[in-house]
């Protein structure tokens, strides 16, 4: 197994920036990242990018508002740590309907979600580490989640190549955060280690 690009966008992604990730690159999944945008932005955004993405046969799915996501037909919700309501937004998954909750470096967190039925869960890389660092990368999480739970897991918050390296073999997806894919050179890279 070697681990997928989970692209995350952000509201100021253009549709050409879209279309062109799209067009250019094997993307399984693409996630709308909400930081507290102005609601009717982020609906029309979501509209926006909705059609790109169906288009293109790609799931689209929504940060954290379960309730703008099921109106506008997207394929999902992506639950952050802080969401009140994961619990019983958990309960609303369905085949045609994903949710995912991001369980920070929470093993239990991890398991309770699988067994709410959680569609995937995300783990966080430690950010603390450096480049230099590279040898050390704390993996164990990301290990045993692979080798124990048939959930699929996004490791989140890989800041470099080693780090996206060290967890290749243990993770289904691995995020791409706009930064990452904003800079060609080093999207390039990236997609070298994950083809």
């Amino acid at each position: 197994m070697t681990a997928k690009a989970y692209i995350i966008i952000d509201t100021i992604t253009t549709e050409t920036e879209l279309t062109t990730l799209l067009s250019n690159n094997s993307v399984p999944c693409v996630r709308l990242a909400n930081k507290g945008d102005d609601p009717e932005d982020l609906r029309r955004k979501c509209d926006q990018f909705r059609l790109i993405c169906h288009n293109m046969e790609v799931p689209f799915i929504l940060e954290d508002n379960y309730e703008m996501a099921k109106s506008l037909g997207l394929d999902g919700v992506h639950l952050n740590r802080d969401n009140q309501d994961s619990e019983n937004i958990i309960k609303m998954v369905t085949d045609e309907f994903m949710i995912g909750v991001d369980c920070g470096h929470s093993r239990h967190a991890g398991l309770i979600s699988a067994e709410m039925g959680a569609s995937y869960i995300s783990f966080k890389m430690p950010n603390n580490q450096s480049e230099s660092e590279s040898s050390i990368i704390e993996t164990e999480l990301f290990e045993w989640w692979h080798q124990t739970i048939e959930i699929s897991l996004v490791a989140e918050g890989c800041n470099t190549l080693q780090q996206m390296s060290a967890v290749l073999k243990v993770s289904d997806f691995i995020s791409i955060s706009p930064t990452d894919w904003r800079n060609n050179e080093h999207f390039s890279k990236i997609n070298d280690l994950l083809s």
